[in-house]
This record gives C-alpha cells, sequence and structure tokens, in this order.
C-alpha cells in the first residue's frame, strides 16, 4: 500500500521469538515511524549522540538480513541486534539532531515513535566588523562576550577562529587587508573564520578588548632556563588500558559504503592499538577479542573488573550514504574523561589529517557507568567518501591505531607527572 509522502514495507517470514516484526512505515512529513507486531511486545527506545533514534523490540524476531533504506536526508535501518532483540535505527540530518522522542502505542501491537529536531541556536552575540588594526585585528561584537578558540591548520597557512554562539551582521564590514580573512556561519549558531597567514608566522590567540575581541600574533616564548634532570616516572606497567572495540557478532553496527562494517574496522584498530600500548610497557585489556555480540553493561563490568586506569570505546559513525560530504572525527566524553578525549582527538588528527569535528560531551552508557577516565572515538563516517575509502586500508587503520595510542601514551605521562 502506498500514501503520498509515506513508505509502507511489508515483512512475512516465521517467528523464532515470541513476536515477529510484521510492518513498518517511515512518515517524512511527522518525523515519525509505525511498526506493528503480530503479538504484543515492549518497545525501548533511547536516542544515541543526537542524531540517532534507537528502537530496541525485545522478545521479537525479524525474518530477513540486516535492511538499510534512505528516505532523502533520513537512513532507517533494522535487524537482529540479538537472538531476542529486533532494533530499528533512524538517523536523521547531521544539522538538526533529536531533542524529543515520544513512543505512542497503536492497539495492542503497534506503535509510533515521533521525534523533534532540536531547536536553532539562537546567538546574542553579533559579529559588525573585521579591522586589521597593527598588530592584529580587532573583532568588534555586540552583545555578550563570547570565549571564541584559534586553530591552526595542518600545513601552518591558515587560522580558524570560531565563536560560539554568534552571527554576523547584515551589515558587516571586512577590512582585514593586508590579511585574507573570510567568515563563515554554521546552523549551530557559530561563526568561523579563516585567515590565511604566513608558514613562518608564530601562533595567534584572542584576547578581550571593550569592542570585543582582538587577534593578535603570539609572543614568542622565552629561552628555556637549564632544569635539574626530572626524576625518573614510575614504570608504565602500573596503567591498564581497556579498549572498547563496539559492537560485534549480529550486531555489525553503522554499514557503509562498499558495505564496509563498522564491528571488523573497529576491532581491527582496536587490536592495533592494544599491541602499540603494549610494546610501551601498558597493560593493553579488550573488552571483547572475537566477533561475538556484547551488550554495554559487561563492557563496564570488564573495566571496572580490572581496575583500568583509562577506558577506551573505539566505533565509527555514518549518516546516510546520500551524503558523501560528512567526514570527519569525533571524540566524546562525559565526567572526567575530557582531557583524555582531547589529548586522543589532537594526536588522531595529527597522524591522520582528517577533518576535525571537535571533541563533545555526551550521555553515552560507557562513559556515564564508569568509574575511571573515559571517551569514545569515533574515527570517521563509514558512509563518508574520504572516510571509507581510507577505513578500507589497513595501512590507514595504522595511522588511526597511532593516534589513539600516542593520545592515550601522552595522556598517561602527563598523569604521572601531575602525582
Amino acid at each position: 500500500m502506498a500514501v503520498a509522502g509515506i513508505v509502507w514495507t511489508a515483512l512475512t517470514g516465521s517467528a523464532a521469538a515470541r513476536a515477529t516484526l510484521q510492518s513498518w512505515r517511515y512518515d517524512p512529513q511527522r518525523q515519525s515511524l509505525a511498526f506493528r507486531t503480530d503479538q504484543p511486545t515492549q518497545p525501548q527506545v533511547q536516542v544515541v549522540g543526537g542524531q540517532r533514534v534507537v528502537i530496541d523490540l525485545p522478545d521479537t524476531h525479524w525474518p530477513h538480513p540486516q535492511t538499510q533504506q534512505d528516505f532523502g536526508s533520513t537512513q532507517v535501518r533494522i535487524a537482529q541486534y540479538r537472538p531476542d532483540v529486533t532494533r530499528l535505527v533512524v538517523a536523521v540530518p547531521e544539522p538538526l539532531g533529536v531533542a524529543q522522542v515520544r513512543l505512542q502505542p497503536q492497539g495492542s501491537q503497534g506503535w509510533t515513535v515521533a521525534w523533534h529536531p532540536q531547536a536553532p541556536v539562537q546567538a546574542s552575540t553579533i559579529l559588525q566588523s573585521a579591522q586589521w588594526q597593527s598588530p592584529g585585528i580587532l573583532l568588534r561584537l555586540s552583545g555578550p562576550a563570547v570565549v571564541g578558540r584559534v586553530i591552526r591548520s595542518k600545513d601552518r597557512q591558515w587560522l580558524y577562529v570560531d565563536l560560539p554562539n554568534t552571527a554576523v551582521s547584515s551589515h558587516f564590514q571586512n577590512q582585514t587587508r593586508p590579511y585574507n580573512l573570510r567568515v563563515e556561519s554554521a546552523l549551530n549558531g557559530r561563526v568561523r573564520l579563516s585567515l590565511e597567514v604566513k608558514t613562518a608566522e608564530p601562533d595567534w590567540q584572542l584576547r578581550t578588548t571593550p569592542q570585543g575581541l582582538v587577534l593578535l600574533p603570539a609572543a614568542p616564548a622565552p629561552a628555556p632556563r637549564p632544569q635539574r634532570p626530572a626524576p625518573a616516572s614510575a614504570p608504565r606497567s602500573r596503567w591498564t588500558v581497556v579498549i572498547d572495540p563496539g559492537h560485534g557478532g549480529t550486531d555489525p553496527g553503522a554499514i557503509g559504503r562498499g558495505g564496509l562494517q563498522e564491528k571488523e574496522i573497529v576491532m581491527d584498530i582496536s587490536r592495533r592499538v592494544a599491541r602499540l600500548l603494549e610494546a610501551e610497557g601498558i597493560r593493553a585489556v579488550l573488552s571483547r577479542t572475537q566477533d561475538v555480540d556484547l551488550d554495554l553493561e559487561p563492557r563496564v563490568a570488564l573495566a571496572e573488573r580490572v581496575n583500568a586506569t583509562l577506558f577506551v570505546s573505539i566505533h565509527a559513525n555514518a549518516l546516510h550514504l546520500n551524503r558523501p560530504d560528512v567526514n570527519g572525527i569525533e571524540t566524546y566524553y562525559y565526567h572526567n574523561g575530557q582531557w583524555l578525549a582531547r589529548s586522543i582527538h589532537k594526536n588522531l588528527l595529527a597522524t591522520t589529517n582528517a577533518p576535525d569535528r571537535g571533541v563533545r560531551q555526551a550521555r553515552f552508557y560507557v562513559l556515564r557507568r564508569t568509574s575511571m577516565r573515559s571517551t569514545l572515538v569515533e574515527i570517521g563516517y563509514v558512509t563518508g567518501a574520504q572516510d571509507a575509502a581510507r577505513l578500507a586500508t589497513g595501512s590507514y587503520r595504522q595511522q588511526v591505531a597511532q593516534g589513539i595510542a600516542q593520545g592515550i601514551l601522552r595522556y598517561l605521562d602527563n598523569l604521572a607527572k601531575s602525582k
């Protein structure tokens, strides 16, 4: 049956569990997914990473291999997550995200899940102008002060200045000659300035002024004073790091271009990270060593049982196959893992030169429930044209593993010095 703007899919097959998923439909106008089983079940709904609505149907059978369908900018995936659980995943467009989700019964055996996008960020600060005033560039702002950040490109030829909660005035004036300054506005209420600089120039920094912000070349660092040799640090063998390859077994995770499976990529990279850490004297423990389905709670329990110093979960991201332009690395933390996340993220970008999608805070189960410092790394998009092609090669996976391992080692070394 076809309804305008709605896609309906009928399913057939014998049930191995108590109930069988019989039909489902996606409604793009109402941003909802309706489904029906032949026996009552109790769906469990969660939002993962702000971009995916995950619906688990316990005691329910899915009689087909994993299905993945694209509906414009939204993707729907269905698979037998565990022998007794059918999982439906809705991936929403990257700029929107999911703020709220609502589960509503339709009789005793039917359900509708509807979601609402995040409200656009309303900028409270306006960028009025950018003006060259030797020795720097004055950014005139109106509204509350913002804390910006400066990023140097890998080739050191560009500076990127990010201003959160900021919009660009319709009368913006760009008077930055002899420098080439470009201004971009993002959908999430952020303004990015791109400034072309000379490779040999020092790094730049932002300072607050009564008019807004001034972007200045950083003063050269003073010559280091001779120091006594530092005392030898404690052996690295005292550290234990749990490396957690996401998904596994009947749960392949994200499916990307050319059938690239998240579970296979992250298993390979996790083993490489463990070998690199062990070569440096670190005890590395994998949460899974084979292609098996492992729930979230046992991963956390293992980290607690071995008294892990750090917990690093490795995943690959996905959006939808008609967005090959979305590529890059994201790293997440929840409470005490921020500097671990930043160390890994920084070193990953250095070894891979992948697009930087930022370090963010998120309420992932394995981050909330672990007592030690923990982070979750999304090593790239298997649906992205650039990321998928690179992640399919062993040489690039080794670069990813080296970046993660270096970030862990440098964090642990700094941790030892602080004690």
